[in-house]
C-alpha cells in the first residue's frame, strides 16, 4: 500500500494551525482518520489487534465525521451517518493507522514539523506564482518536498516574514 503524507497550514486571524494527514489511494477517504490524536490512534490500534487476533468480536470506532466498523477480516467505513460505503481489509486499515501514527510522531519529534514547514514556506516565498494551488487564488499554495505534500494559506504580507518568524506562528492541531 502506498501512502500520501500531508501537512496543511491554515490561517484563522493571526493563528496558523498545522494539521498532519496521511492518505492512501487503496483506502478512499481514510485520510479523514488523520484528525485522530496519537493517543486515540494508539488505543484504537490495541483494540484492532484484539479484533484481528479474535480476542474481540468487533470494534465500532472512528472520528466525529467518519465511522468505522471492524471485524476480524473486514472493516466497513463511511461518513458520520454510519452508512457503510467502503469495505477494506482490517489488517490494511490497521497498517494505515500505524503509518499515520508513525508520521505524526516523526513530525512531533523535536518539533520536526516546524523545520519542514519552514522549508516549504521558504521555497514558496522565492517564487509564489509557481506554487499557487489554483490559478485564481493568491492565498493557497501547494508544494511537494521530500515526498510530503504541503498546503499553506499565505497572505501577501506573509511574504515579508522571515522563515523563523513564519514558523514561530505555528500552532499544532495534532
Amino acid at each position: 500500500m502506498s501512502y500520501e503524507y500531508q501537512l496543511t497550514v491554515t490561517r484563522y486571524y493571526t493563528q496558523r494551525y498545522v494539521m498532519i494527514g496521511v492518505g492512501s489511494s487503496d483506502l478512499e477517504q481514510a485520510s479523514s482518520l488523520s484528525e485522530m490524536s496519537i493517543n486515540e490512534i494508539t488505543k484504537t490500534l490495541a483494540e484492532l489487534n484484539a479484533v484481528i487476533s479474535g480476542d474481540l468480536e468487533y470494534l465500532d470506532w472512528g472520528t466525529d465525521l467518519f465511522h468505522v466498523f471492524s471485524e476480524v477480516a473486514v472493516s466497513r467505513y463511511g461518513d458520520f451517518d454510519k452508512v457503510e460505503r467502503y469495505e477494506v481489509s482490517t489488517i490494511g486499515l490497521r497498517d494505515f493507522l500505524i503509518e499515520l501514527k508513525k508520521f505524526k510522531e516523526q513530525c512531533l519529534a523535536g518539533d520536526d514539523y516546524k523545520a519542514i514547514i519552514g522549508e516549504a514556506f521558504a521555497t514558496i516565498k522565492v517564487n509564489p506564482s509557481k506554487y499557487k494551488r489554483w490559478p485564481t487564488s493568491d492565498t493557497h499554495f501547494l508544494i511537494t518536498l521530500n515526498n510530503i505534500i504541503f498546503s499553506l494559506v499565505l497572505e501577501s504580507n506573509d511574504f515579508n516574514l522571515t522563515q523563523t518568524q513564519y514558523v514561530a506562528q505555528l500552532e499544532r492541531e495534532f
